[in-house]
C-alpha cells in the first residue's frame, strides 16, 4: 500500500512549526516570568482560595509583587480613587482560563500556589498549555491561510519560517502574557473569514458560529486588536448578510458574556478598567508617581517614530514585517480579493498605530520591543504574501534573507532579555528611552 503525497513543502511546514513549538516549551523552563505573571497570579489565588476576583488579601503575595492592579468600588476624589478594593488590571479571560488549568495541575500533581517551591513548576505548565500552544495554533493557521493563496511552497517556508523565528511572538511565547493567545485566536479567526470570503471553504453555519465564538475572544485578550475581528466581520456582513447576524453573533455570545458579566459584577461598569484612568490612581499607586519608562513624556512624533522604526520600532527591530507594508503597494496588480484584503489590513494597522501614540506613552513597560503590537505580526506576514509572490532576482531574496536574518537575531535577544526595556541592539544606536539611575 501507497501513501498519498504529502503537499510540497507540507513536511518542511510541519518541521518549522514543531521546531518552534518545541523550543518555546523548552524557553518556558528558563524564562523569568515577572511582574505581569504576579498579577494574573494574584487573580489565580484570590478566585481558588478566597472566591473572588478581590486580591488584596494579606495572605495574597503575589499581589505584594506587581504594580499591575487598579481600585474598583470607592470614592473618586479630585482624580484620586479613595477606598475601595483591588484587582488586577488585566482582562479577566486570561486569568479565567489559568485558574481552570492551575485547578487540574492541582489535582494531578498536588502542587499549589501556597508552596513557593510549588510556583516555579506551575508557571512552566501554564506557560506551555497556554502560550506556547496559543503559539502553536498560530503557525498552524497561518500556514493554513497562506496556502489559500497561490504562492509556491518555497515561499510558503519562507513566511513560516519569518512567523516562526523573526517576530516577537517566539519571544514573548515562553512567557505569560495575553498577546500571544490574542495572536493565535486572531489567526483562526482570519483563516475562517478569508476561508469563507475567498470561498476557500463551505459558508457553513459551524464556521460563522466558531468565527463569532473565537473572534469574540480576541478584544477580550486584546482590545484593541479587535480592530482586525471588526473589519473582517464587516465583510462577512456584506457578502453574507442572514449567516453573519444569525450565527456570528451568537457564536460570540458567550466570551463576550463571560468578560463583560465579570467585569460588571467587579467594577460595577461594563468599561475595562484599562479605560477608566482614575481606577489606577488609588492613594498607594505606583502610578500615582511612576519611574523609569513609565514616567515617559515625550513628543508624540518622537514616540510614533520610535515605536515604528526607532529604538522600539517593529519594523527596525524586526524588518521582515516590512514586507507587509511593500506587498500593500504590490497588491494593485493582484486579485480583486486579495488588494481588498490588504489595504483593510493596512488601514486596521494604522488605526492600531494611532491609538497607541495617542493613548501610551511607555512602549509597552519593561519589555523588550514594542509588545502590544504582537497580534499584528501574522497579520503584517499575511500582507507581505502578494510581495513575496513577486520576488524573483537574486538582489530581492538578498534583501528579504537579510531582513529574516536580523528579525531572527531581535527574537533570539527578546528571549535572552525578557521583561526589560533598553535592552533592544536599537537602543544602543538611539540610546535608551531612558536613562537608567543605579542604586548602588
Amino acid at each position: 500500500m501507497q501513501w498519498p503525497a504529502s503537499p510540497p513543502g507540507r513536511n518542511a511546514a510541519w518541521l518549522i512549526i514543531g521546531t518552534a513549538f518545541v523550543a518555546s516549551c523548552i524557553g518556558a523552563f528558563f524564562s523569568s516570568q515577572g511582574d505581569l505573571a504576579s498579577s494574573r497570579l494574584a487573580t489565580v489565588y484570590s478566585l481558588t482560595e478566597h472566591s473572588t476576583w478581590f486580591i488584596d488579601q494579606p495572605d495574597n503575595t503575589f499581589a505584594a509583587d506587581t504594580i499591575d492592579k487598579v481600585a474598583v468600588g470607592g470614592i473618586e476624589e479630585d482624580g484620586v480613587m479613595r477606598g475601595g478594593r483591588l484587582i488586577s488590571s488585566k482582562p479577566p479571560i486570561m486569568p479565567l482560563a489559568m485558574t481552570g488549568v492551575y485547578l487540574a495541575t492541582r489535582a494531578v500533581t498536588g502542587w499549589t500556589l501556597q508552596r513557593a517551591d510549588d510556583v516555579d513548576a506551575l508557571l512552566v505548565v501554564l506557560t506551555v498549555l497556554l502560550v506556547s500552544g496559543a503559539f502553536l495554533v498560530t503557525l498552524n493557521f497561518f500556514y493554513k491561510t497562506i496556502s489559500f493563496f497561490e504562492v509556491s511552497a518555497g515561499k510558503k517556508i519562507f513566511l513560516l519560517t519569518s512567523l516562526a523565528f523573526g517576530t516577537q511572538l517566539a519571544g514573548y511565547s515562553i512567557t505569560i502574557n495575553n498577546h500571544v493567545p490574542a495572536a493565535a485566536a486572531l489567526m483562526v479567526a482570519i483563516y475562517l473569514a478569508l476561508g469563507i470570503l475567498g470561498q476557500k471553504v463551505s459558508p457553513s453555519p459551524w464556521r460563522f458560529a466558531a468565527f463569532g465564538f473565537i473572534g469574540a475572544l480576541v478584544p477580550t485578550l486584546d482590545m484593541p486588536a479587535g480592530i482586525y475581528i471588526a473589519a473582517l466581520g464587516c465583510a462577512l456582513l456584506w457578502k453574507f448578510p442572514r449567516q453573519t447576524a444569525m450565527w456570528t453573533l451568537l457564536g460570540g455570545v458567550l466570551p463576550l458574556a463571560v468578560h463583560f458579566g465579570i467585569t460588571w459584577s467587579v467594577t460595577g461598569s461594563f468599561l475595562p478598567v484599562q479605560m477608566r484612568e482614575t481606577t489606577y490612581m488609588y492613594e498607594s499607586a505606583y502610578w500615582r508617581h511612576p519611574l523609569g519608562i513609565d514616567a515617559l513624556s515625550e513628543p508624540k512624533l518622537n514616540y510614533l517614530f520610535h515605536t515604528t522604526f526607532g529604538r522600539c520600532g517593529v519594523f527596525l527591530l524586526f524588518p521582515v514585517l516590512f514586507l507587509g507594508i511593500l506587498g500593500v503597494s504590490t497588491s494593485v496588480d493582484q486579485t480583486r480579493f486579495m488588494r481588498t484584503g490588504a489595504i483593510s489590513a493596512l488601514a486596521c494597522f494604522f488605526i492600531l498605530v494611532a491609538y497607541y501614540v495617542s493613548s501610551t506613552n511607555n512602549y509597552g513597560g519593561e519589555s523588550y520591543g514594542f509588545r502590544w503590537y504582537i497580534a499584528s505580526m501574522p497579520v503584517l506576514l499575511l500582507m507581505a504574501v502578494p510581495a513575496v509572490q513577486r520576488m524573483q532576482r537574486r538582489w530581492q531574496w538578498a534583501t528579504a534573507g537579510l531582513f529574516l536574518l536580523v528579525s531572527c537575531y531581535s527574537t533570539a535577544e527578546s528571549t535572552v532579555v525578557g521583561w526589560q526595556s533598553g535592552m533592544e541592539w536599537t537602543s544602543r544606536i538611539f540610546g535608551p528611552a531612558y536613562e537608567q539611575v543605579s542604586t548602588e
